[in-house]
């Protein structure tokens, strides 16, 4: 029987000496622990989830404004290109006109010139 209270007394010689009332504090403060890096770790990802649809949200307006920006810029150069070409008719007509004037002064200066007058005369 010694051989059976010796084990039992160096059992207890040897355990580590702990009160029950540390270990619930210490299992408790430990599920606090846990409760609370869940807890942030929820927060986290909801503050993540917002800034990424907020993100979304100006993406999102970002791309309607880029597109109606290109809307507008094709616009523009279809309007540049009708008036390139609009001028380009214009200065073909003026060409065109001062050259008629031109053969038409010619014609009356002949004119004038075959019935005798002057040009200051008109």
């Amino acid at each position: 029987m010694r051989s059976s209270g010796a084990t039992s007394t160096l059992k207890l010689a040897t355990a580590r000496l702990e009160f029950s009332s540390n270990r619930r504090l210490a299992h408790a403060l430990h599920l606090t622990a846990v409760a609370a890096l869940v807890v942030l770790v929820v927060m986290i990802g909801r503050q993540l989830h917002a800034e990424t649809r907020a993100t979304e949200g100006v993406v999102d307006g970002l791309e309607r404004q880029n597109s109606s920006l290109r809307a507008d810029l094709e616009r523009t150069r279809i309007d540049l290109e009708l008036e390139r070409s609009t001028r380009a008719a214009l200065t073909r007509q003026v060409a065109e006109l001062t050259e008629q004037k031109s053969e038409l002064e010619a014609r009356l200066d002949f004119f004038n010139a075959q019935s005798g007058r002057t040009a200051r005369s008109r």
